[in-house]
């Protein structure tokens, strides 16, 4: 047995403008080539390009950020000057960063900056020491400029700061400043100088990226993180941060600020288009987890993750579950919600597929559509789990069969039969056109008796009982004996 290490690498959301790489390691057990090939499962490639865009929505500060990122630890993708590579030779050195952000100077609010992280430990004892003996660190880095700019010394304070493995530690940060252009200008001419024009001509998020840089309030980042083994974290990022209460930050659009008050999340309403693509580099082979969509939601009351548009991934323990594109929650509820998108297969989403629905925390929306499972055969049916036609039998499980202990027993027993075939029927119906019409036209029964359960009021035991065997005897009518005697019929006229 091998083992394929995936990583989720995204970029933090809440620490103003710096670029907090932190890794989310998912180890999945490989299975054998035998069993791989009789699941229909492909192998994950490896390539160190990712791509991520991330959307904060925080009800505690009535502001939303998004964020689209490219990065990489092979310099073949993001090549910086040897004098920026070489900080992997500085054991003290944490992170390098450029940053335009508003006020990421405070006392020239003008200016962008050069942001140096050096680890506090052996610098010492008084603060002119620690000053001295990081600038005597910082400034070989920058004392020849930096990319295209001159840096001008700000200052040398003590913070408390999150490494890759979440150890928080006490760094000394180095500030210099330099000439403020705009995210567009600054996002076009250093990754021209430094992202390989692979990644450039292939699209996807990059050319997110770019569109984003074009907003006036947009901010541009790019940070180097030194990792083991010499190598450097390359990161790319252009964010925007907006808010309907303070001016300071852009106005969210109006449809975004409506839906979040109604409880649905439309990702791609942030970014004001229809559907998102990813890199070609992924075109070709299999990279399900080099592309990611993240949703990060923070509320002082609880919430929770009621529906979605698309496949619910409720675990990460082999090759089969990231086989399939759809959103991964963890946690799926509380006053953090985290919620990312994996690809899969897939090269492309659209806007509708994204959408997923939030409310209060009751404890029991998810667990139940976990516990119960989705409607397999009917999503695939009709496309997407907010259909009507699933709705109707999400709400007449939830709502009339598991609301007594017969109707949870016969739930549950249906289940273990139910899960058995369904996966295969709802796969095959993705792949046949065809064969998804009918099994349309086949649920149309099971449907209409359904209805009824609708208008029944259920109080007992026996009551459920009555009513279940009811439907069961009425859809055997309809789907056996009725055919049966309209084809022996159909026989004595012959």
């Amino acid at each position: 047995m091998k083992k394929f290490l995936a990583f989720f690498v995204l970029l933090a959301g809440l620490s103003f403008f710096l670029t907090e790489a932190s890794s989310i390691e998912i180890e999945i057990q490989k299975e054998s080539d035998r069993v791989i090939e009789s699941m229909g499962w492909l192998e994950p490639e490896k390539v160190a390009y990712q791509e991520q865009l991330q959307i904060v929505i925080d009800y505690t500060g009535s502001k939303n950020r998004l964020s689209v990122g490219m990065l990489s630890t092979d310099p073949n993708d993001i090549q910086f000057p040897d004098y920026m590579e070489d900080i992997s030779n500085e054991p003290k050195i944490i992170s390098f960063i450029i940053t335009n952000q508003f006020a990421c100077a405070p006392n020239k609010i003008e200016q962008a900056c050069v942001i140096i992280d050096v680890e506090r430990e052996g610098l010492g004892m008084t603060s002119e020491e620690i000053r001295m003996n990081t600038r005597e660190i910082t400034d070989k880095i920058v004392g020849g400029g930096v990319i295209m700019f001159a840096p001008e010394f700000d200052s040398v304070t003590l913070q408390k700061k999150t490494k890759l493995d979440g150890e928080e530690t006490l760094v000394s940060r180095a500030k210099y400043t330099i000439n403020k252009q705009s995210t567009y200008s600054l996002f076009g001419g250093i990754t021209n100088m430094v992202v390989s024009a692979d990644i450039r001509d292939s699209g996807g998020f990059y050319d997110m990226a770019e569109e984003v840089s074009k907003h006036n309030f947009s901010a541009f980042t790019v940070s180097l993180i030194p990792l083991e083994n010499n190598t450097i974290l390359r990161t790319l990022q252009v964010s925007l941060v907006c808010s309907d209460e303070i001016q300071q930050y852009v106005r969210c659009p109006e449809n975004v600020s409506e839906q979040i008050k109604d409880g649905t999340v439309s990702p791609l309403d942030f970014v004001g288009v229809e559907k998102i693509n990813r890199s070609a580099l992924f075109e070709n082979d299999f990279f399900p987890l080099n592309s990611i969509i993240e949703v990060i939601i923070f509320s002082e009351e609880g919430l929770e993750v009621k529906s979605v548009n698309t496949n619910l991934i409720g675990k990460f323990t082999n090759l089969g579950d990231i086989q399939d594109n759809g959103w991964f929650l963890s946690p799926k509820a509380g006053q953090k919600i985290d919620a990312r998108y994996i690809f899969g297969q897939s090269n492309s989403v659209n806007k509708n597929d994204l959408i997923f629905s939030i409310g209060p925390n009751t404890g029991d929306s998810i667990k139940k559509e976990e516990e119960g499972g989705g409607c397999l055969i009917a999503t695939a049916a009709f496309g997407s789990e907010m259909a009507p036609q699933v709705q109707l039998l999400r709400e007449v499980r939830d709502g009339k069969v598991m609301t007594t202990q017969t109707g949870t027993t016969f739930m549950t027993g249906f289940n273990q039969f139910y899960y058995s075939f369904s996966p295969a029927i709802a796969d095959y119906e993705r792949e046949n056109l065809v064969f998804k019409e009918a099994v349309k036209i086949t649920l149309t029964p099971l449907l209409t008796s359904l209805t009824l359960l609708q208008y029944a009021d259920i109080d007992s035991e026996s009551e459920m009982l009555g009513y279940g065997i009811g439907i069961i005897l009425l859809n055997i009518g309809m789907y056996f004996v009725a055919p049966a005697t309209l084809i022996m019929k159909i026989k004595k006229l012959i």
